[in-house]
């Protein structure tokens, strides 16, 4: 991978992993959670917020991958694009193209699907940011799946 790729891909994975910490409970310090106060390391008041039920993982899907039906997540779940290029869609909305350090968030109890471009691996980290099942829908057809549904 180019040294610029590289760069993007950590300080994605940087501010991807800051989203999550922000809502992991602290270590080592007294601090409530969720009520700010002055703490060691920042500059006026701040508290981590819980994060009980979140996931993160890392994904990658071969060129024309992708979800085999519609989901939902109870809860909101935050994509980053890592390498290649892929794709997601909102029920009702066009398909999103995503590129390296691209970002894209389906809100709970939205029907989504991603994965990647037909010619190209795509690579993605998600967070969903908290409990709760996951609910399948109708299958990802080919026409949906290229945009022409």
């Amino acid at each position: 991978m180019p040294y610029a790729g590289r760069v993007r891909g950590a300080v994605g994975a940087i501010a991807l992993a800051a989203v999550v910490s922000q809502h992991a409970p602290a270590i080592g310090h007294a601090q409530q959670s969720g009520v700010p106060a002055e703490a060691p390391g920042f500059i006026g008041k701040t508290a981590t917020l819980d994060a009980t039920g979140y996931s993160v993982g890392r994904r990658i899907f071969a060129p024309g991958s992708h979800n085999a039906t519609w989901h939902m997540h109870a809860a909101g779940q935050l994509i980053y694009a890592e390498s290649g290029h892929g794709r997601y869609q909102i029920k009702g909305q066009p398909i999103r193209e995503l590129a390296p350090g691209d970002t894209g968030y389906i809100p709970g109890g939205t029907m989504h699907w991603h994965g990647s471009v037909p010619n190209e691996s795509f690579t993605m980290t998600f967070v969903t940011m908290g409990a709760g099942a996951t609910t399948q829908g109708e299958p990802i057809t080919d026409e949906i799946y290229l945009g022409k549904k």
